[in-house]
């Protein structure tokens, strides 16, 4: 039985492996087909279409305005142009953003206290303590 399945998987070795081969025949017939007169005429036919698509698209005029405003901020001067101007932006940065923070655990600390304050207890939670309390009130003001 071990015999037989090493001589069933070497066949199908050497099947795959004989499919996956080349002959040079086959490697001349593929280059003579990338090599041949008529294959030089449509890699020209190709390239002067794709020249004439480039250029019938109108990027290069597209380009042209971009180009000429790239030009002309070419030489101005940088919004930041040292070290210490670029640190004092960001340090006001930080500074908002650190007051902002600080503004933002006040509100929040209110919000804590007004729902703190907003959950106290009913003083008459239930029907029956509100109906003691009523008959409560009427026997005081009945004996008024």
């Amino acid at each position: 039985m071990n015999k037989l399945l090493i001589a069933l998987i070497a066949g199908t070795f050497a099947a795959t492996a004989g499919a996956q081969g080349t002959t040079q025949s086959t490697e001349k017939k593929v280059e003579q087909k990338l090599e041949g007169p008529a294959a030089k005429q449509k890699q020209s036919t190709v390239q002067s279409v794709t020249k004439e698509g480039s250029m019938s698209s109108g990027s290069a005029a597209a380009m042209a305005p971009g180009a000429a405003e790239a030009a002309k901020t070419k030489g101005t001067a940088k919004a930041l142009p040292t070290k210490a101007d670029k640190r004092k932006a960001v340090d006001t940065t930080t500074k908002t953003t650190t007051e902002t923070a600080e503004r933002m655990q006040s509100q929040q600390a209110g919000v804590e206290a007004a729902k703190a304050t907003k959950g106290h207890a009913k003083a008459l939670p239930t029907k029956a303590d509100k109906q003691k309390a009523v008959d409560a009130s009427t026997k005081a003001n009945a004996s008024q």
